[in-house]
């Protein structure tokens, strides 16, 4: 497990999420993201504002994940089931926390990527790093259900057209906005599938 913080350090936010976003093991990310997004909400000294603005950091066009979960094309997933079985149910379980691994980047990616460039105020950040909690803690609990199942994170495989569909949208804040909201909450139950968005231009 990454150290937490060392006593007396002092980042931005911005700097924060790109730590998370640069972590590969996502309950590293979950653990991570979890004690910046306490910093911040408790208004601690650790994380002092939302980003410099006479400092440009490079958000990454892919956060670090693990390379021993197997990619596969999202038509190429084999299917869930209907939870009939422990396979099954297996299966699901690792296709939820799969969704909430990205879900935990894709908050953190939002904060880092939009925060400074669209100058938002602090609302803005405040919502998501508490979006970014709730998703790392889902992860977590379904990471630890997959244990009580028998199984763990990384022994099935995944497609990732989560992070695919957010990258078409790297250049939109609205556009993010509607993947964050809409598309990710519709693979909440549906991350099996093959999500396809237009590109924005």
């Amino acid at each position: 497990m990454m150290s937490d913080q060392p006593a007396g350090e002092t980042q931005t936010l911005v700097e924060a999420a790109l730590r998370v976003l640069n972590t590969a093991d996502p309950l590293e990310k979950a653990h991570l993201g979890d004690l910046f997004a306490s910093q911040w909400l408790e208004g601690s000294a650790a994380i002092v504002r939302p980003y410099d603005p006479s400092v440009h950091l490079t958000v990454p066009d892919r956060p670090a994940r693990l390379s021993n979960v197997q990619l596969v094309a999202p038509g190429h997933m084999p299917k869930l089931g209907k939870a009939g079985s422990l396979q099954s149910r297996q299966a699901i379980v690792h296709s939820l926390a799969h969704t909430e691994s990205w879900a935990i980047d894709l908050s953190w990616d939002i904060i880092a990527r939009f925060g400074k460039q669209e100058a938002m105020p602090k609302d803005f950040f405040t919502d998501f790093v508490k979006v970014a909690q709730d998703e790392g803690r889902h992860f977590t609990l379904l990471a630890a259900r997959l244990e009580e199942l028998g199984s763990y994170y990384g022994s099935l495989p995944v497609h990732d057209g989560l992070w695919d569909s957010a990258m078409a949208t790297s250049n939109h804040l609205l556009a993010r906005l509607a993947v964050e909201h809409c598309v990710h909450e519709r693979t909440r139950c549906a991350s099996h599938n093959s999500l396809t968005i237009p590109e924005w231009g």
